[in-house]
């Protein structure tokens, strides 16, 4: 988290040919929020996995994505 503070007004541009590393993927979670990004770690088996947000002006550089929270993901 780059601002504790953050801003409930942006919304995060999908740029998912900015990432150069991983795999990209959306993940849709339960709350209905969706993140577009990338992994090198994702197993469904696992308890969670790192994702790098595919929008460099976001709040979130990297978050980690509990897999139980997971609505579904998407390869894209």
């Amino acid at each position: 988290m780059k601002d504790f503070a953050g801003n409930r007004e942006y919304q995060d541009d999908v740029l998912p040919e900015l990432l150069k590393r991983g795999r990209k993927i959306e993940a849709a979670f339960s709350d209905g929020e969706t993140l577009i990004g990338a992994t090198e770690a994702y197993h469904p088996q696992k308890s969670g996995f790192f994702m790098f947000l595919a929008d460099p002006k976001s709040n979130n550089t990297r978050v980690f994505v509990v897999n139980k929270n997971l609505r579904h993901i998407k390869f894209l």
